[in-house]
């Protein structure tokens, strides 16, 4: 059913956005640009510094691609990052959509009375990414978190795990809405035929990248002809380990590692290569997995729900255990008929259009026309210029 729309004004609420790269930097952008192009007036709240990055203060208001970025102080650990700030910083939109549920979702839902926004959230796999600290998380998440969701109008799940864990403790405001992909990014540029298989995503702990090149030693043993591409930026696992992993197995000459490329370096990357390989423990969504099927590459997967069910939507691909000398000979002949089809990219063309992001914005208007009770347009002042940003001292 179209949208009949009026402007809104939309402030995103999100612990990292660029220059840092990741999966829920990359989500906001990507939405906030469609919604700018929908004619609606965009704000990202921030924090101010990159989590992995160098420290430096990255500066408090700046536009990024036609988006007015706005960035707040912060202190503490990155798990809970402490940035009062956030509740000048939003300015008077019409909707506060808050990414993640850690401090900007509690401060903004508890501080309602101040900014009256209508606020919505997407969960971006909650608090349960790792197992760190696991009993506190749950004691949170049943007790903190739950009052602080009564705040909000909806909670957006990024995937059915996530609708099934927030509907326990904000039942009836839960709308599961997986997260939209630029398929358009890296379109067509895989080489199937070669024996180079890739890796691009974030270098953390649950990706798995470990067991990815244990594997793939394996693989090698099969047929030596096969090279790995590791590619992204290191988020809690160095490449200097990965490359002391792949020296144990005996492959520093057929395994390359690329420290946060750019996208341009990325796109050289994939068009050498023919397969997407991610061994991860955990995924809200398979973003790569699908960014990896429009560029025509072959996605062998680790075999968790969320790439399941993206596989499934697919309808290609493959997943396996990744376990060291296993299942070698059902990906090779999973990619022999792959490649030996033909048709391959008509056939997917529906199935990645239905991961496009002007479907997926659409969505979230109708949550957001719900939220305010159809209420939208513009005041003349869009962005109260005199908005404060605290310091934390």
């Amino acid at each position: 059913m179209p949208i009949e729309r009026t402007r809104m004004r939309i402030t995103h609420a999100t612990r990292q956005y660029a220059p840092g790269i990741g999966g829920m930097e990359n989500y906001v952008a990507l939405l906030a640009q469609e919604q700018r192009r929908a004619g609606h007036q965009v704000r990202v709240v921030t924090l101010d510094r990159i989590f992995d990055g160098d420290g430096t203060r990255l500066p408090e208001r700046e536009v990024i691609d036609g988006i007015e970025v706005v960035r707040v102080p912060f202190r503490g650990s990155r798990r809970y990052p402490l940035a009062p700030g956030v509740v000048g910083a939003v300015g008077r939109p019409d909707v506060i959509h808050v990414h993640g549920l850690e401090f900007f979702a509690e401060a903004l839902g508890w501080t309602r009375w101040r900014h009256r926004a209508a606020l919505v959230m997407t969960s971006h796999g909650g608090i349960f990414h790792t197992p760190f600290a696991m009993r506190m998380k749950r004691l949170w998440f049943a007790t903190i978190s739950r009052a602080t969701l009564t705040r909000y109008h909806t909670v957006i799940a990024s995937s059915l795990q996530d609708a099934d864990s927030f509907g326990r403790i904000a039942a009836g405001r839960v709308v599961p809405v997986e997260n939209g992909v630029d398929v358009a990014k890296f379109a067509g540029l895989a080489q199937p035929g070669t024996k180079t298989m890739i890796y691009f995503g974030r270098l953390a702990p649950h990706k798995g990248v470990h067991r990815l090149l244990a594997w793939f030693a394996g693989l090698r043993e099969v047929d030596p002809a096969w090279r790995l591409i590791v590619a992204g930026k290191e988020m809690g696992v160095t490449i200097a380990e990965l490359r002391l992993a792949a020296h144990e197995l005996a492959l520093d000459d057929v395994v390359e590692f690329h420290g946060s490329p750019s996208d341009e370096a990325l796109c050289d990357l994939i068009a050498r290569s023919s397969v997407y390989a991610c061994p991860s423990g955990y995924e809200g969504f398979g973003l790569a997995a699908v960014e990896a099927a429009s560029a025509g590459l072959f996605p062998v997967l680790s075999g968790i729900p969320a790439f399941r069910r993206t596989l499934d939507r697919l309808g290609t691909g493959l997943t396996i255990g990744f376990d060291y000398g296993r299942e070698v000979d059902v990906f090779l002949e999973a990619l022999a008929v792959f490649e030996a089809d033909a048709g391959r990219a008509e056939r997917l063309a529906a199935p990645l259009a239905s991961f496009a992001w002007s479907g997926i914005a659409d969505e979230i208007e109708r949550i957001y026309r719900s939220a305010t009770g159809g209420r939208g347009g513009v005041r003349p002042a869009l962005w109260p210029q005199e908005a404060t940003v605290a310091t934390v001292p």
